[in-house]
């Protein structure tokens, strides 16, 4: 009787805890895709996308015509493709302004300075019963914004894949494992 008493503890125990454990799990399940997904992209981009060739006359990145701070990493790059383009009458693609910039273009990694990525973060989690939600986002407004044109442009490209979502599994069933080990169940 007395083992069925103890059991009856732990699990009584075990319930108690269990919804601030969903909670560390989501967040630890967030974390991890955050760091799963940029990595793919940054490495390998964003599946079926390619930068912009579509263009805008080059005098709006020049005379505070147009907010170009953003777009000038390398700001001799940038002067020189600029100046160019302007005297040929070219028009300037977001393509043009990254290889201005050395970056890469083979496909849409969704990096130019990195501060989208780096400011990705745990916004929030949300707790029902047993069950914790946790949500990527970016907590400033141009961030935001940023992540709010990429999933306009690429659909939802933070989107974990297959092998992802195993690895993002395998977190869970070890925070859950070591719950029911704690209490030995």
């Amino acid at each position: 009787m007395q083992e069925l008493r103890d059991l009856i503890e732990k699990l009584t125990k075990l319930r108690d805890e269990l919804p601030a454990e969903a909670e560390r799990i989501a967040g630890a399940m967030a974390s991890n895709h955050k760091a799963y997904i940029v990595s793919r992209i940054q490495a390998e981009g964003i599946p079926g996308k390619q930068y912009s060739d579509k263009g805008v006359p080059a005098y709006f990145y020049s005379n505070d015509n147009y907010s170009n701070a953003y777009a000038r990493l390398d700001g001799a790059g940038f002067d020189r493709m600029i100046k160019q383009k302007k005297k040929k009458k070219e028009l300037v693609s977001w393509k043009d302004v990254r290889e201005a910039n050395g970056r890469q273009t083979n496909h849409v990694d969704f990096t130019f300075s990195g501060r989208t990525f780096q400011n990705l973060n745990v916004v929030s989690i949300e707790t029902s019963g047993f069950v914790a939600k946790a949500y990527l986002g970016a907590p400033e407004p141009e961030l935001a914004n940023r992540l709010s044109y990429g999933f306009q442009m690429y659909g939802d490209f933070l989107s974990p894949n297959e092998e992802e979502k195993k690895l993002l599994n395998t977190v869970a069933k070890e925070m859950t494992d070591k719950l029911f080990e704690k209490y030995k169940i």
